[in-house]
């Protein structure tokens, strides 16, 4: 597409976050495969410093700090929070049940990333952010998806007036998840909802707002005796003006024929459409695809030169935390404040899944 036919309204919008002048050094909490796939690629890709690595495997530690030249393996989580302290960021890639222990041991006026979901349910976020509070700690929340180059276009777009008014938002997935992958999963008294469609309430709240209430059921799969459930249907709602729904199958294993992974945002003067190639095959993703249209201009399709969500949006909201920190953003997105919000849509969701709908009379 040459530049005398690709609309400069499109052309400027943001895909990237910029990077803290001054990197503080990284120490990374967890070594599990997010860390592998996400993290240290991310933080390596853009140049943020690891100071360190600690897991309560010791072998894992020592195998992916030597796959990305991470020169400390603490013996330790008392080490490596000592060796981190408040000069430099903690990244607790770590499982929701730990994470409320592990931030209880953070010193004052430290900062931290947290993975989500913030604990295991919203009483111990709860907790968590009134042990971050405590502590004085800055802390952020990894819901990455908001710093995804495509969502960032999206939402820059939605704040630009570029789509008016936002009358639709649909998540669609008909995808294949590994689930097999995590060996924790098949523990929770909840799966979907918690750890992955968590990501779009997140996003769609921080482009709509709050919804005044949710629907939402979430159910099993035969193939997966093992997990609470898998897949989800969702409304949020938003008023008699907003339709926003999220139909999450996760267990599609018919494809590549009719795979599905798509996210659109309708609004009065536009119109995205994004097609989530890292979901339509978890294991080999492919690149995303962003196509819009706006008053004047056809359906265009967006090159997404700021990267992908794996790993280019972990190092992102590194970025967000670490130019907080520093003073350089004068907002920290994923701030845990904001994300005990999402926690408690999730909370609602869970609530709404297992009370049922409406029981037609004479039934």
């Amino acid at each position: 597409m040459t530049s005398t036919t690709f609309p400069a309204a499109l052309a400027d919008l943001q895909q990237v976050w910029p990077m803290p002048s001054r990197p503080r050094p990284i120490t990374i909490i967890g070594a599990g495969g997010i860390v592998r796939d996400g993290h240290l690629p991310a933080y390596r890709k853009m140049g943020l410093p690891v100071a360190g690595i600690f897991d309560v495997n010791p072998e894992t530690a020592k195998a992916l700090a030597k796959d990305f030249g991470v020169e400390v393996v603490h013996p330790t989580l008392a080490a490596a929070i000592a060796a981190c302290g408040t000069d430099g960021i903690f990244d607790l890639a770590l499982p929701p049940a730990v994470l409320l222990g592990t931030v209880e041991q953070l010193p004052t006026n430290s900062a931290a990333l947290l993975q989500k979901p913030v604990g295991p349910d919203l009483a111990t976020a709860r907790k968590i952010v009134a042990a971050i509070d405590q502590r004085s700690i800055t802390a952020a929340t990894n819901f990455q998806l908001r710093f995804t180059p495509s969502m960032l276009a999206i939402r820059d777009a939605a704040r630009k007036g570029l789509l008016g008014e936002i009358v639709e938002v649909e998540v669609r997935l008909a995808v294949y998840m590994p689930w097999e992958l995590w060996s924790f999963i098949p523990h929770l008294d909840a799966v979907e909802i918690p750890l992955h469609s968590i990501h779009y309430m997140d996003w769609i709240r921080s482009l709509l707002g709050e919804p005044e209430s949710v629907y939402a059921k979430a159910v099993k799969h035969p193939r997966y005796p093992t997990l609470a459930d898998a897949r989800s249907s969702i409304i949020l709602d938003y008023g008699d003006r907003v339709r926003c729904a999220l139909s999450l199958n996760h267990t599609y294993n018919y494809g590549p024929e009719h795979i599905e992974a798509t996210i659109r945002v309708e609004g009065t003067a536009g119109c995205a459409h994004l097609t989530v190639g890292y979901l339509v095959d978890y294991v080999k993703p492919v690149p995303e695809t962003l196509e819009m249209t706006i008053t004047g201009v056809p359906w265009t399709t967006v090159p997404l030169v700021g990267g992908e969500r794996v790993p280019d949006a972990f190092g992102f909201v590194m970025a967000n935390l670490q130019r907080f920190v520093a003073g350089e953003d004068t907002v920290l997105d994923t701030d845990v404040h904001d994300s005990i919000r999402t926690m408690a849509l999730v909370d609602a969701a869970l609530k709404s899944s297992r009370q049922g709908g409406v029981v037609p009379e004479g039934v």
